[in-house]
């Protein structure tokens, strides 16, 4: 392509600068056709052009772009690709040159016969991108009845394969955008806040007006409640929405590691720190961190904690540079924090830091009004997931989801809808898909203890049936019952 822009003159050059600008100026495909073909029909000093793409379901070619008198008659003609000049192009991958298409044996009548132009002469070059033809620009009638030089052949080429370039580009900036329209309809279902109880509007009134300023949010709840849902609403609606939102949870990592994911390491800093590691917080510079259950961290990264959020700066684990950040902080935890600072387990300068603006999430047993149109949304998601036909719950079904207390909340919820809809092969999810239990489950009660040995056995019932809830796993059982987990064990043990 260099040799052929070295033999071309200043006014071919200058056009060719002028179409690279106006190409420049935008990646809307049919705007980036019209001006190429222009261009062509400029360069080559000629009455008309075109720009035909291959259209591989009906093997035919389409005038996806035209200039010149009959333009408006093109646009709903087609030329097949075993007929025309154009077709020989396109299947031989050659540019094509015809002075007197009178006397060419591919020349294809029937388009002038539908538009009442007269193609005298016609100079096409196929479009070709990775090695594929995926069309044809052709120029028709040279001015002043002169013929095709070389030169114009060289400079269709130019254009040629300037415009596979451009094609490419912006379809592939249309693939780009119709998977972030794709990607933002699947966030946009997986991270839906769906309510309409009064106390749901409350929260999410709390979010709103919040969520335009960066002071630090503490959202409070039980389990499942989605507090994270909030914390990604509030980006949503904050000046860092385009920026990184990084959800840390500060109980799934274990407490000796949770610094170094926080804030990094430097190489070498410890056995196995092959590489420098970026912390979450260098991660989310410019947008915002969610430090989920931020109860369950560790006083001394409590302390490096509180640095970043009064001086917006720290340093690597084993580093000596400082590194600033601009990072938005918004926490939660489903734990009692000012009963943690009396037990000296949690800092209260920390807690007043990230206490700005607090938001309670109610449990979903206290926002009835929310759980069926809030299971009627994932039952929809889920169905359409797995390729289900299912379009409501049964009255008793609905019954049920009333009825029953969620002490997993929306969590929960879901899980049960996802279930019942594997489990359902009719269009209405009846209740027993849902396996939820008849009746609540009740501790039996005798009344010929004293009251002393009554308290013994109701707490040994009630620590085992807090430790059946959470599958056997004692640490979290510790943790709803707030005792250390040696404690829970020396208590089992004790009975045994």
């Amino acid at each position: 392509m260099e040799s052929i822009i070295r033999k071309i003159g200043r006014e071919q050059l200058e056009i060719l600068f002028e179409m690279t600008s106006s190409l420049s100026s935008t990646l809307e495909l049919s705007k980036i056709l019209d001006i190429i073909i222009e261009s062509a029909k400029n360069l080559l000093k000629a009455e008309a052009s075109s720009l035909l793409l291959l259209d591989e379901t009906t093997n035919e070619l389409y005038f996806a772009s035209v200039t010149g008198e009959v333009s408006e008659k093109l646009k709903n003609l087609t030329v097949p690709i075993d007929k025309g000049i154009a077709g020989a192009c396109l299947r031989e991958g050659k540019p094509k040159v015809v002075n007197d298409t009178s006397r060419d044996k591919d020349f294809y009548p029937q388009i002038d016969k539908s538009t009442g132009f007269v193609t005298r002469s016609i100079i096409a070059a196929p479009l070709r991108l990775a090695g594929k033809t995926i069309g044809v620009i052709e120029v028709l009638n040279k001015k002043d009845h002169q013929e095709w030089t070389e030169e114009d052949k060289d400079l269709i080429m130019l254009i040629a394969y300037q415009a596979a370039q451009v094609i490419q580009n912006a379809q592939n900036h249309l693939k780009i955008h119709e998977y972030k329209d794709l990607l933002k309809d699947e966030i946009d279902s997986r991270y839906a806040l769906i309510g309409r109880s009064e106390q749901f509007k409350n929260v999410l009134s709390l979010a709103e007006k919040v969520a335009p300023s960066n002071a630090s949010v503490l959202i409070l709840g039980e389990n499942g409640t989605g507090k994270e849902l909030i914390a990604r609403y509030i980006h949503r609606l904050s000046p860092r929405r385009d920026k990184p939102f990084i959800a840390v949870s500060c109980a799934a990592i274990p407490s000796t590691l949770l610094e170094s994911e926080l804030f990094g390491y430097e190489k070498g800093a410890f056995t196995g720190a092959l590489t420098q590691h970026k912390g979450r917080f260098e991660l989310a510079n410019q947008g915002t961190i969610f430090l989920d259950e931020i109860g369950d961290m560790l006083p001394e990264t409590q302390s490096k904690l509180l640095r970043v959020l009064q001086e917006k700066e720290f340093e690597r684990l084993g580093g000596t540079r400082t590194i600033k950040v601009n990072v938005r902080v918004i926490a939660a935890t489903n734990q009692n924090l000012e009963e943690k600072i009396k037990q000296k387990q949690f800092r209260e300068d920390l807690f007043y830091r990230l206490n700005v603006f607090p938001i309670y999430i109610p449990p979903l047993r206290d926002r009835k009004d929310d759980i069926l149109i809030i299971a009627e949304h994932y039952l929809s998601y889920y169905a359409k997931q797995i390729n289900k036909d299912i379009k409501r719950f049964s009255d008793e079904a609905i019954e049920r989801l009333i009825s029953y207390s969620w002490p997993g909340n929306v969590r929960e919820l879901q899980n049960v809808i996802e279930r019942a809809v594997v489990l359902t092969n009719s269009d209405i999810i009846k209740p027993e898909a849902l396996m939820l239990p008849s009746e609540p489950i009740e501790l039996p009660m005798t009344y010929d203890k004293s009251l002393k040995e009554a308290i013994a056995e109701f707490k040994m019932k009630y620590i085992k049936e807090v430790i059946k809830k959470c599958g056997g796993n004692q640490r979290k059982a510790s943790k709803i019952l707030k005792i250390q987990p040696t404690y829970l064990s020396r208590l089992l043990h004790r009975k045994k």
